[in-house]
């Protein structure tokens, strides 16, 4: 969301910048772009398999991390 915030605020200072910069601030619109459809189609295709092979994966760091913070 912060990206997001510091992104829109480049974008509508482009006309103060140099042509070069404008070029790498819109590269970098087009790769959050992309970022986000691409998690969005991830969602959409993923298997139940490979959401549950996720989700024990998720488990497992935050136990481990749980177990880390009791043993301190």
């Amino acid at each position: 969301m912060r990206k997001a915030i510091v992104l829109a605020g480049v974008l509508g200072a482009t006309p103060l910048l140099s042509g070069c910069l404008v070029a790498d601030v819109a590269g970098a619109a087009v790769g959050v772009t992309g970022a986000v459809v691409g998690g969005a189609v991830d969602l959409v295709t993923t298997s139940p398999e490979e959401q549950m092979a996720k989700d024990n994966e998720r488990l497992r760091k935050e136990n481990e991390e749980l177990r880390r913070q009791k043993s301190q």
